[in-house]
């Protein structure tokens, strides 16, 4: 079983967050008829590709899994990692299989030629396994640079970051805010985001990694995701994979 890995939370690593998701390299501004919500799972474990997507398909919705392809058949800190068949019968399913790099390193810490590499080699890894070519990426534990999203491949429509906050009018395309659906108060704070985001027909983004009855740290509870997908609905949210929710917009 692999470590957890947490990236420098010292004060100059917070600033250069800061810096970083201020930079805006693909501005946007975003608009929708209504609001969408996406279930997102980074990494991702074995749980998610079966009970993950069985709890969305209960609710007619599919998700955007963020696959890293070194991460198949691994056991980590959320339990064993997915398989290529399950790469298979998501995407045969409806749901959005992502890019997360190939390495799942911290491309804060990497130079530009290196975390294009992973990409390209993540891109090249995951067609083999019968994915679509992905068209959108997720930072591995929200970690990346100003140059890095200055020089994401054209084939990626949006990447994600883990900074939370509504997508709605000025929005950076390369670094998507998103919600954790774990960790103390998490899911609390997405339902007051949905509770927003229902009056302004904003885009919340959930992401999450295992999904069980007894979750890691860094997932979530079959029921709690349940409850946050019947939440959804009776605000009228659209649940929808990254790439098709950035469809919707009308702006």
């Amino acid at each position: 079983m692999t470590a957890a890995y947490a990236p420098s939370r010292d004060l100059v690593s917070k600033v250069r967050r800061r810096l970083t998701q201020e930079r805006l390299a693909r501005p946007a501004r975003l608009a929708f008829e209504q609001p969408i919500l996406s279930v997102t799972f980074d990494d991702f474990p074995a749980t998610a590709a079966d009970v993950g997507a069985r709890v969305l398909e209960r609710h007619g919705a599919r998700g955007t899994y963020y696959a890293s392809a070194g991460m198949a058949h691994v056991s980590g800190p959320c339990g064993p990692g997915f398989a290529p068949a399950d790469i298979v019968r998501l995407t045969n399913t409806g749901h959005e299989i992502g890019c997360h790099t190939s390495t799942h390193a911290d491309c804060a810490q990497r130079d530009i030629f290196s975390n294009l590499d992973d990409l390209a080699r993540n891109r090249d890894a995951l067609l083999a396994m019968g994915a679509r070519p992905p068209r959108t990426h997720a930072y591995p534990y929200g970690e990346t640079t100003s140059e890095l999203k200055d020089n994401l491949p054209a084939r990626f429509l949006s990447a994600r970051g883990i900074l939370p906050g509504l997508n709605v009018g000025p929005t950076d395309l390369a670094q998507l805010r998103a919600y954790p659906l774990f960790g103390a108060g998490g899911l609390a704070r997405v339902a007051n985001a949905l509770t927003t985001a229902a009056k302004r027909n904003a885009w919340v983004i959930g992401f999450t990694h295992d999904i069980s009855d007894t979750p890691s740290p860094w997932g979530t509870s079959a029921a709690d995701l349940e409850d946050l997908l019947r939440t959804a609905r009776k605000l009228g949210f659209l649940v929808l994979p990254v790439t098709s929710a950035l469809e919707k917009r009308i702006a």
